[in-house]
């Protein structure tokens, strides 16, 4: 072997240890065979301002940096979609009825009701209308409230209803390809979604709460990756 090729032979075996060094210890031992674990994956994330990249790529593994669970990572790596918790289910109870609340951005409390939803009318509110039109969940509005964008972009009155507010976030559909956690990834796809919550009191001594949750730009239901976040 010639000089020149014992250095790049030496700097590639060098790079290699580099890679697998930076890999968790709990990592390593689970790593899988190449045939198992190298092709495309994708999935999607709210973005919760941990500054993931939109015009770079990544390699899977640097999930962990921006709150995504080292488990998630792992099976994401294998080619498997993240397990994730049961989506809640709204109880059968009249349109008012609370089933869940939670605290904003600013430690504000959002009220989330069962809510109706009339489709020859298109009328309706809250949780029923949210899942029924717009393909939404309750823990993707909790995320859009707990997550908007910075600042004032990110939250905003909504005008002629001064204890109305929007909540603006985007959330990022991710493909990746290579093997196993060091796949490389990018940003494919931005889908803006906006909240919009009544904090006046209109129902005794509670809020009204989240009226409508929606994509952006998209008529009728979101895609399925919105609410298939692995984050939230």
């Amino acid at each position: 072997m010639n000089a020149r090729r014992c250095a790049v032979t030496t700097a590639a075996l060098g790079l290699a240890a580099g890679l697998f060094a930076a890999a968790p210890a709990s990592a390593m031992a689970a790593a899988p065979s190449a045939q198992r674990s190298s092709g495309d994956v994708e999935f999607s994330v709210f973005d919760n301002g941990s500054g993931i990249p939109r015009d770079a790529s990544f390699r899977l593994a640097d999930l962990g940096r921006h709150g995504i669970s080292e488990s998630a990572v792992q099976q994401l790596g294998e080619g498997k979609a993240p397990r994730t918790a049961a989506t809640e289910s709204a109880a059968i109870n009249g349109p008012d009825t609370v089933v869940g609340q939670w605290k904003d951005r600013d430690g504000w409390t959002v009220y989330m009701r069962q809510g109706y939803y009339d489709p020859v009318r298109d009328k309706g509110f809250g949780l029923t209308k949210i899942e029924q039109k717009h393909n939404l969940t309750m823990k993707a509005v909790r995320a859009t409230t707990q997550y908007p964008r910075p600042g004032a972009a990110g939250k905003q009155k909504f005008a002629g209803y001064p204890d109305t507010w929007n909540y603006f976030t985007d959330v990022l559909h991710v493909k990746c390809s290579g093997w196993w956690i060091f796949r490389t990834c990018r940003v494919d796809k931005v889908q803006a979604v906006r909240a919009g919550v009544d904090f006046s009191v209109k129902i005794p001594q509670l809020p009204k709460g989240v009226i409508t949750a929606y994509c952006e730009g998209v008529q009728g239901r979101c895609p399925d990756w919105v609410k298939n976040a692995i984050n939230i």
